[in-house]
């Protein structure tokens, strides 16, 4: 089964109807059911922060049960965290997030190709990112 990363990015915009991208994060995620779909905990808790920031308790309820039971969260062990800070902290005038890096030393260490994300770092970073055109 394939495995495919899934973002803050993504949890975002599958949240926030007002988001023009809304319905192609919906469609898409939709598409990967087949899909074993990952992410790690520092995106879990940074999507909840924003979630409850931006779209209240409701938000946060239906991330926490509806959206995040369909994802698997791997954790962050000391090795990706640390190789993470480093990858991070040489990136620093780049902009990319902390989390972000997180992320692709995870997946790089997993060999997760693809994400689910609207992140241009994702790009950037020479991942595959869907939806395509993203």
């Amino acid at each position: 089964m394939k495995r495919v990363f899934v973002d803050t990015s993504a949890l975002l915009t599958l949240l926030d109807r007002s988001d023009s991208r809304h319905d192609a994060a919906r469609v898409c995620l939709q598409g990967l059911a087949d899909a074993e779909l990952v992410t790690h905990g520092y995106v879990v808790a940074e999507s909840l922060a924003v979630v409850r920031r931006r779209f209240g308790v409701d938000g946060a309820t239906t991330l926490l049960d509806d959206v995040l039971p369909a994802i698997e969260v791997i954790p962050v062990d000391a090795v990706v965290h640390t190789a993470a800070l480093a990858r991070y902290r040489a990136s620093l005038p780049s902009g990319t997030s902390c989390v972000d890096n997180v992320s692709f030393e995870l997946m790089a260490r997993d060999a997760i190709e693809t994400a689910v994300a609207f992140d241009a770092d994702f790009i950037s970073a020479g991942i595959a990112v869907i939806p395509v055109g993203t």
